[in-house]
């Protein structure tokens, strides 16, 4: 029966990737129409050949899923990453057959399709706050490099984060460098859009910002005095609230943040299961909750992940 499964669902991202490719009209290498069919390839896609510059491609050339031999178990990681609770990668990897390190490349290379998620012209009132992430060095193999060549290898700038509850040292208090932003914006219609930042400085504010609003937009944000420099200097009205103060909303509760603390709130919950990644994939994962947040009210049937890795 897992096998009858598995067939159909193959089967199923094979005609998808045929029905959203279209290279059938033209050579993907050289751009040419001179193509004719060329056989099948061993998953059983249409091949075709380029008279002109003589090379041969599918519908699958030149996309994410080039050279994924189970499709149809990248499909259902796209899939996985749209549930309301995705899974763990050891988890999916037993239910789909394959080794926990061939998920993870899956799931790496579908966060590589969605760098540029998000939305830009913002309009009306613009809420804007950030959000902070523990840094994260998961994976990285500096402290034992130090421990086994110390004259080769520095001192790493910071202890692991689980050495300081063993060795019972107190944790960096406040904001510092460990500590990565994430500046989200979000209009009253829904629109979002989010990025990591550097800092927290008006330059990385004013390149993040710029490209996002509307010129007729609103900023509406908290009592932070580099947003109020940023609209000064770009001539952009600005509505402020003091949530230090406890004040919450102002103006009959027109001016709040708390549609965009609301996201900050859901961003946290869905990034907890994952126990902190790499601050290395961040991006794609500040991208990942772009596309859920997008389309947790889509009725359509297409996995919009999948999608847009072909």
């Amino acid at each position: 029966m897992a096998t009858a499964q598995s067939r159909l669902e193959r089967r199923e991202t094979e005609a998808l990737l045929e029905e959203r490719s279209g290279l059938e009209k033209h050579c993907c290498h050289c751009g040419s129409t001179a193509v004719r069919r060329w056989g099948k390839t061993r998953t059983q896609l249409q091949r075709w050949r380029c008279s002109d510059c003589g090379k041969t491609f599918s519908s699958a050339t030149g996309t994410l899923v080039e050279r994924v031999h189970r499709r149809d178990g990248m499909a259902a990681v796209a899939k996985d990453m749209m549930a309301r609770q995705p899974q763990p990668c050891r988890a999916l990897a037993a239910a789909l057959g394959v080794d926990k390190m061939t998920v993870w490349r899956w799931r790496t290379r579908l966060l590589a399709a969605l760098g540029d998620v998000g939305q830009s012209g913002l309009k009306g009132i613009v809420e804007a706050d950030e959000t902070y992430f523990r840094e994260s060095r998961k994976g990285s193999r500096e402290w034992v490099r130090h421990q086994r060549a110390p004259s080769r290898h520095p001192k790493p700038p910071r202890l692991r984060w689980r050495d300081y509850d063993r060795q019972g040292i107190p944790l960096p208090r406040g904001l510092s460098r460990w500590q990565i932003p994430v500046l989200v914006t979000r209009d009253r219609g829904g629109a979002t859009a989010a990025n990591r930042l550097r800092s927290t400085r008006l330059r990385e504010i004013a390149q993040s910002l710029t490209p996002r609003l509307a010129r007729d937009a609103m900023l509406c944000t908290d009592a932070a005095g580099v947003y109020r420099t940023y609209a000064n200097r770009t001539g952009r009205a600005i509505e402020q609230v003091n949530t230090s103060l406890n004040q919450r909303v102002r103006a009959n509760g027109v001016y709040h943040i708390q549609n965009v603390n609301a996201f900050h709130a859901r961003f946290k919950e869905f990034m907890q299961p994952f126990r902190g990644p790499a601050t290395k994939y961040l991006d794609g994962y500040v991208a990942w909750m772009l596309m859920r947040d997008a389309n947790a009210q889509s009725s359509d049937g297409a996995n919009p992940i999948f999608v847009r890795a072909l």
